[in-house]
């Protein structure tokens, strides 16, 4: 079957080929309105001369002419992940609004995957890239940079990258939220569960509980048991049937996950929150409101998140010469959401 051309719509439209391509390009207003200098009348023709025909644009070729793409790519660790599933969304959604179609791929926590999916993204003339960085992946965000190619680091921060933009989640002040909530409540022998994934929001909730301990009079009680991702439902168990031998009144939990996981060991040990542990979750879940007690947590402002990331993209994509490390640096700030986990100990 024929490929139905530019050239061919021009031909049953009477009009020439700089116009149908002007109205195939056009962006369109918040109204749906094609926002080109085309007469209304005469761009709607095109319009339907295109559908009728089945013309479908060539992208790669226009890709080539322009320069660009109209394409980002966007790759968090895990897309399934219920933060960056969430974030992902709001992306997608911001991202149309400024004419831009999304690429989305999971790094898996491996450099060589990110690797590989950046120099995917970086051939097909992706006009920039919104990464969530894992452990080692220096390497490939360098690439993107040195192929000028504008970068977005989002949630997670590598300070050895230069000339890239950051949304970040102001993780420190997390820390100290969290820890600094059990305090005010009473508790003293407050202990930590973190992941061993060197990445810098953990590092820097891991800080924040330090820093809130310390201020307090509390440094001795300091301990941050650390786990994977592979290891943590045995770890966790564990970790929790030592603590309570312990003493330990409180665990601050710096992501879902771990949150989640504590939960399903308090119940499996048949024991209560707060009574024998108190806990500080993170993220936000339907599970924190439908458990035997609600859970106080760390909310991070997903929509704010994705919208920051996007909107700080298209800006660096439109004046890739002017980056300025300090405003093209959004740290946002943390909510604390207080459950019945962190009630006042007796």
């Amino acid at each position: 079957m024929k490929r139905i051309t530019i050239r061919d719509v021009a031909n049953e439209a009477h009009v020439s080929v700089t116009l149908v391509s002007f109205v195939m390009n056009a962006k369109r207003d918040s109204q749906g309105n094609l926002d080109c200098p085309v007469n209304p009348k005469t761009a709607q023709r095109v319009l339907d001369v295109a559908k009728r025909l089945g013309y479908r644009r060539n992208f790669a070729a226009a890709s080539l002419r322009s320069g660009k793409s109209n394409t980002i790519a966007v790759i968090p660790n895990d897309i399934s992940n219920k933060f960056f599933a969430g974030i992902s969304r709001c992306i997608e959604d911001h991202a149309q609004s400024y004419g831009y179609n999304v690429f989305f791929s999971s790094s898996d926590e491996k450099a060589s995957k990110l690797e590989n999916v950046m120099d995917t993204v970086l051939a097909h003339n992706i006009d920039g890239v919104i990464v969530a960085p894992c452990t080692g992946g220096e390497a490939a965000i360098q690439k993107a940079i040195d192929a000028k190619v504008p970068v977005v680091l989002l949630d997670r921060d590598i300070e050895s990258l230069h000339g890239v933009g950051k949304v970040l989640l102001n993780d420190c002040s997390a820390g100290v939220m969290a820890t600094e909530e059990l305090i005010n409540k009473g508790y003293k022998k407050i202990e930590m569960i973190s992941y061993t994934l060197g990445i810098s929001s953990f590092s820097e909730r891991e800080r924040g509980y330090k820093e809130a301990m310390q201020n307090n009079n509390l440094y001795e009680y300091v301990k941050i048991h650390y786990t994977s991702y592979d290891d943590a439902r045995m770890d966790v168990e564990k970790i929790i049937s030592d603590a309570i031998s312990r003493g330990v009144e409180a665990l601050f939990l710096p992501t879902y996950s771990l949150s989640a996981l504590v939960l399903a060991v308090l119940k499996k040990l048949h024991l209560k929150t707060p009574s024998d542990l108190a806990i500080v979750g993170f993220d936000d879940s339907d599970i924190y409101s439908l458990y035997e007690t609600t859970v106080t947590h760390i909310v991070q402002p997903l929509t704010r998140l994705g919208e920051e990331s996007v909107k700080l993209l298209v800006k660096l994509i439109k004046n890739k010469s002017s980056y300025n490390e300090e405003e093209d640096t959004i740290l946002l700030a943390p909510q604390l959401i207080v459950g019945g986990s962190t009630a006042k100990k007796e």
